[in-house]
C-alpha cells in the first residue's frame, strides 16, 4: 500500500529546523499546531504538511523550535507538530 503526500503550493521554498534560536533578523509570526490521525510515517509527513501550510498562511518562510507528539493509546492514535512560525527580514 503507497501513500501519497499532498503538495504544498507555493512559491516560496520553506526551511525547516528545530534550532532553537530564530535566524538573525527574523521576524517571530506566532505558534503554528498542526495534528493528524494516526502514528506512523505517512502521519508524520502529512502533520509537516498542514504545518508548512499553516506557517505560509501567515508568511512565513521558516519554522524553528519544532516538538513533536506522537499519541498512541488504542482509541487515539495521533501525530501533531508545533513549531514557531519565522518571517527572514528583506535584504535591503
Amino acid at each position: 500500500m503507497s501513500h501519497t503526500i499532498p503538495a504544498i503550493h507555493s512559491p516560496i521554498e520553506m526551511s525547516v529546523s528545530t534550532l532553537p534560536d530564530r535566524p538573525a533578523g527574523s521576524i517571530e509570526l506566532g505558534v503554528v499546531y498542526a495534528s493528524v490521525e494516526g502514528v506512523n510515517d505517512h502521519s508524520f509527513d502529512a502533520c509537516l504538511v498542514e504545518l508548512k501550510e499553516k506557517a505560509h498562511a501567515l508568511g512565513a518562510t521558516a519554522l524553528i523550535g519544532m516538538q513533536l507528539v506522537q499519541s498512541q493509546f488504542q482509541w487515539n492514535q495521533r501525530t501533531s507538530l508545533l513549531a514557531t512560525a519565522v518571517k527572514a527580514s528583506s535584504a535591503g
